[in-house]
């Protein structure tokens, strides 16, 4: 029986066939030599590592903006002045402090009002005036501190102390109304 022919049947599970190997002179070369190389590997771990510590070492240049030489855009001088813009629209011009607190503190507070230019006698497309205001000349006499929570401000940025705002309030400083 050992002698029969059998014809399309699958090979039985339990005995394994031979499988017919090749190899290229290179695959024996390696494995003669302690088996498959890692250099490759290495110089992908030397380059990872290498990057972790240039970006630990230069974490704060890349990440604040805080670059070693001043650009020409930061060759102005800041005048000491933030413009703080609120989620409400709202707008104040001052001195920032606290910024890293829940709530940060703004003095020396101005802000812009609003209205219809003066002698101008039609309501549509009416000019309007906008004007300087130092906190603290309103009806309910507000003190020239405002506690401001983090989650309400968009965003603020440093005034140069050659624009208008910083102009007008140093104007206004001179006349002896903004104290």
């Amino acid at each position: 029986m050992s002698d029969e022919i059998r014809i399309n049947r699958q090979p039985n599970p339990g005995v394994q066939q031979p499988v017919a190997r090749q190899e290229t002179a290179a695959q024996a070369e390696t494995e003669a030599a302690g088996g498959p190389s890692k250099m490759p590997w290495v110089i992908l771990a030397a380059i990872v590592l290498v990057l972790i510590v240039l970006g630990v070492t230069f974490r704060d240049k890349l990440f604040t903006g805080t670059g070693g030489e001043k650009s020409a855009m930061n060759a102005t001088k800041p005048s000491g002045y933030q413009a703080v813009f609120l989620t409400n629209g709202q707008v104040y011009f001052g001195k920032l402090s606290d910024v890293e607190s829940s709530y940060v503190t703004l003095k020396d507070i101005y802000y812009l009002q609003v209205g219809p230019a003066q002698g101008s006698g039609s309501a549509t497309n009416t000019p309007q005036n906008i004007t300087l205001v130092k906190l603290g000349q309103e009806l309910h006499g507000p003190v020239d501190e405002m506690h401001i929570s983090r989650s309400q401000i968009l965003f603020y940025e440093d005034l140069k102390a050659e624009g208008n705002v910083v102009s007008a309030i140093m104007k206004d400083k001179a006349a002896g109304q903004g104290k």
